[in-house]
């Protein structure tokens, strides 16, 4: 690689280098592309293809590529294939470090597209370029872009349709979207006058599929179109790939081949896969079946393709794979199919796609394992080295599961709910406590684990594994707050029946001991209450239930004989609590409670204070089988009061036993403490104005709650991002930053009350391209380009520029960064004669990576303009 650097010399010097002169290269460049890997931190290899006429004399050992980060460097050749038609395949590769993250174009261009383009005005000179971008974002991780496997050098017969597949394997496993977008010139600028092919019926390209599909050329001639194959990860664009590819249409009766179709395979991992493949030709031609895909590149397990027979107007093949663990990902794999005709006269082809889904086997050996209050489960690591982790399901009760042959996973419809996520394929077991209010006895609770991946993929679920918890001794049933007072009451209630055959041959006597705390940390040592009388199962605590909290009772069965319990498998409740969270015009009930039964409802009531008489449970204002429940419609700084009704059972001996809990009550009032949503932005720079423009969009539920917009802004990566305007008006979605052509931005939401929203994603604007000054211009007084101005002078603070004749006298220096020399000298004020000059110019820009200040040096060609006398001004 050679970078570009700039060196001080003599003016004179250089302008000796000038008058050696040399001659342009012949038109020559036919297609191309610009593909990367990442290699370590913030460095990348890439490579560039183009496809040029083997007959032109031009040959292009060397290219420079423009890094999208203000500097370019030179890239030798390292690779030259001659392919059919005269096409020559010419490879370059190299590396570069970025200085870190931010969205960045890479553009390599070549002086000039070949003759006779239809579609592009004087395609002769015009300059052919391609481009790619791509962003670096640690929250993404690194990126790799999609391998172009299909070389883009088919031809087309007039009126015949003609179909072209890039065959885009992305070894990262990331979406992609293909569309089509106009061909590039110098600077990856859109072709002034570019016009896609004219079609009978349409030219399109399938944004799935990748296919482009010109059905059908009207015109003979050779025309270029450009495809982008778009990256998408976590529904974030992170790269994009130009192809620019030639088609040639040619006058023929020939008609392409035909692919029997192939249709789309889900398989588990570890799949032997064989598929028998048919193409026939319309024409009775000889067949060239070829296949391309990611899959054949793998190793170990590559995959193969070969040719079963083949005569005249039909070729077969069978395409093989034994499918591996490390080929579980979430996007298909796809085999392109290319069948190439041998006609005589022109050889047509014909594309399809195999698309194929390898999912991750089942999880083995899930166990499930009862304890006090929680289940343990256990299982065997998932064979897939790169999965991320599993995922945790639980049924009350036994349920079928039918997972989507090509998704994995367990459906949202089979009765399990996802319980919680455990983080590397190394943790094998999970403990399900309810979230630390204890399972319920009784109970039979089943779970299902999938492996979960990166990129959204997931394996089929592992068998059911089901267990129930024993009960406690005694059982208990009920713990009811009957009584909301200073005096008030709670219910506590348990059953006998299941001890019988615990005392059976125990010297006894016996009695329950309740123990209670309003700390469930701390037990006292000495009962609440006790009893000898076994079937005297419930007791009526008088306790201050105004309290904010839940209530906690332990019962216990002992032998005064033996002074030890019957059973140390004591059993706990609590009363049932609804802690409050007010929030903007609702507040959210989370219903506290420890139980061993199972709650399967809650009713909410919403009441108001009247003396100590609180919240007697008549009517209700919601109704809800979750743990939570949220009241809408409230007035702010109102207080509101909640009690709540649980409904439950609990199984015991296959008996059924079904009970209602009444609640504490809790008094919030709402309050504004809710931050509008973030706005979701995108920017763009009108380099030519030179501003920046910020548009944001938002969810039309949110609106309403905002009062104004914050924009913060940093000119570089480097300094802190600082607040410069805000935008009054929940309408208002633009914002335009003026005199500023480059930096990162994001917005936030800010309500009447303060509350403001979280940033919105990051937009990063350095778009205008490289600053650079032409190498030609004719103050002739015409009134076209009578002024030496810069390109791109957006984000340049200023400059030092020299303009020195061939004797090395300094005729023209500025600090302007648009130059804008009249082609006058500084000292005569007289227009300077045609001829050679030699400028040093120093740069000082502000871009993305922070200020920089480089050199550029050049000569510049005055010119009196074609067929005008030199102007010769009055003065």
């Amino acid at each position: 690689m050679k970078s570009k650097c700039c060196y001080r010399i003599s003016p004179a010097l250089l302008l000796a280098a000038l008058l050696t002169g040399a001659p342009a290269g012949a038109t020559h460049n036919r297609a191309g592309q610009i593909i990367f890997k990442h290699i370590s931190g913030y460095t990348y290899e890439f490579t560039v293809t183009t496809f040029t006429y083997t007959l032109s004399a031009a040959d292009r050992p060397q290219l420079d590529v423009s890094w999208g980060d203000n500097t370019v460097s030179t890239m030798e050749r390292s690779n030259i294939e001659y392919l059919p038609d005269n096409y020559k395949k010419n490879t370059y590769v190299i590396r570069h470090t970025y200085p870190g993250s931010g969205v960045y174009t890479i553009v390599v261009e070549d002086p000039n597209r070949n003759l006779g383009v239809e579609n592009i005005p004087n395609s002769v000179s015009v300059v052919f370029s391609v481009k790619t971008i791509f962003r670096i974002d640690a929250n993404l991780g690194s990126n790799n872009s999609p391998e172009l496997l299909t070389y883009p050098i088919d031809k087309a017969a007039l009126g015949q349709v003609f179909i072209h597949n890039p065959s885009a394997f992305d070894t990262d496993g990331d979406s992609l979207s293909y569309e089509l977008t106009p061909c590039t010139r110098d600077r990856g600028v859109e072709i002034e006058n570019y016009s896609l092919p004219a079609a009978s019926d349409s030219l399109v390209v399938n944004p799935v599929t990748g296919d482009l599909i010109w059905a059908s050329p009207t015109k003979v001639g050779i025309y270029n179109v450009a495809i982008h194959i778009n990256e998408w990860r976590q529904g974030i664009k992170i790269g994009s790939i130009a192809r620019d590819m030639q088609i040639e249409v040619v006058d023929s009766k020939n008609r392409p081949p035909v692919i029997v179709p192939v249709d789309p395979l889900c398989v588990e991992a570890g799949t032997h896969i064989e598929l028998d493949i048919r193409t026939t030709d319309p024409d009775g031609d000889l067949i060239q079946l070829t296949a391309t895909g990611g899959p054949f590149g793998f190793s170990p397990a590559p995959a193969d393709f070969s040719i079963t027979g083949s005569g005249n107007g039909y070729t077969n093949a069978r395409f093989s794979w034994q499918t591996d663990v490390s080929h579980v990902r979430k996007q298909p794999y796809v085999i392109t199919l290319k069948a190439e005709d041998q006609n005589t006269e022109v050889k047509l082809v014909s594309f399809a796609g195999i698309h194929i889904t390898v999912l991750a086997p089942k999880i083995e050996n899930l166990t499930a394992t009862a304890g006090k209050k929680s289940i343990l489960l256990n299982w065997t690591p998932t064979p897939c080295p790169h999965a991320a982790g599993y995922e945790i399901y639980r049924s009350i009760g036994s349920a079928a599961v039918n997972p989507d042959s090509c998704a994995g996973g367990i459906p949202a419809e089979s009765g399990y709910e996802r319980l919680s996520t455990v983080e590397g394929i190394g943790n094998i077991s999970f403990t399900d406590d309810n979230n630390g209010r204890g399972l319920s006895p009784g109970i039979l609770y089943c779970y299902r684990v999938v492996a979960y991946f990166a990129d959204g993929a997931k394996s089929f679920p592992s068998d059911e594994a089901c267990t129930v918890l024993l009960s406690g001794t005694p059982p208990m049933i009920l713990t009811s707050v009957t009584s909301i007072d200073a005096a008030g009451e709670i219910v506590v209630a348990w059953l006998r029946k299941p001890l019988d055959n615990l005392i059976t041959g125990k010297p006894g006597p016996f009695e329950y001991r309740l123990f209670y705390t309003e700390d469930s940390a701390s037990w006292s040592t000495v009962p609440l209450y006790t009893t000898t009388n076994l079937n005297d199962t419930v007791f009526r605590h008088s306790v201050d239930t105004k309290n904010r909290h839940s209530h906690y009772y332990q019962v216990e069965l002992w032998d005064t004989g033996l002074n030890e319990p019957v059973d140390e498998n004591f059993e706990t409740s609590s009363s049932l609590y609804p802690a409050l969270t007010p929030s903007d015009r609702s507040v959210i009930i989370t219903f506290e409670r420890y139980s061993p039964w199972l709650n399967t409802e809650y009713t909410i009531y919403r009441c108001t204070k009247t003396g100590d008489d609180l919240c007697l449970p008549t009517d209700s204002v919601g109704f809800t089988y979750r743990e939570s429940y949220t009241d809408t419609g409230l007035v702010n700084g109102q207080e509101y009061c909640y009690r709540v009704r649980s409904r439950g059972y609990r199984l015991l001996e296959n008996i059924r036993y079904n009970n209602e809990n009444l609640s504490h009550v809790a008094c919030t009032a709402p309050f504004d403490n809710v931050p509008p949503c973030a706005p979701d932005i995108v920017g763009t720079t009108n380099c030519s104005e030179i501003q920046n423009i910020l548009e944001w969009t938002y969810l039309p539920d949110c609106m309403y709650d905002v009062d104004r917009y914050r924009i913060f802004h940093t000119p570089n990566r480097v300094q802190p991002y600082a607040l410069i305007d805000s935008v009054a008006g929940s309408l208002q979605n633009t914002y335009i930053h003026r005199g500023i052509s480059v930096g990162c931005y994001y917005v936030t939401a800010m309500d009447g009350n303060g509350n403001e929203s979280p940033a919105s994603n990051i937009v990063c604007m350095d778009e205008c391209g490289a600053y650079s000054l032409p190498n030609v211009f004719s103050p002739n007084g015409d009134n076209i380009n009578d002024l030496f101005k810069s390109f791109n002078p957006a984000g340049v603070e200023r400059v030092d520029m020299k303009i020195y004749n061939r004797w090395g006298k300094l005729v023209f220096k500025t600090a302007d960064a648009d130059i804008n020399w009249d082609g006058r000298d500084t000292d005569s004020k007289r227009f300077v004669p045609a001829g050679i000059y030699y400028y040093m110019c120093d740069v000082y820009e502000e871009r993305l990576t922070g200020q920089q200040i480089k050199t550029i040096t050049g000569f510049i060609h005055v010119y009196s303009g074609k067929n005008a006398q030199p102007y010769r001004p009055e003065n």
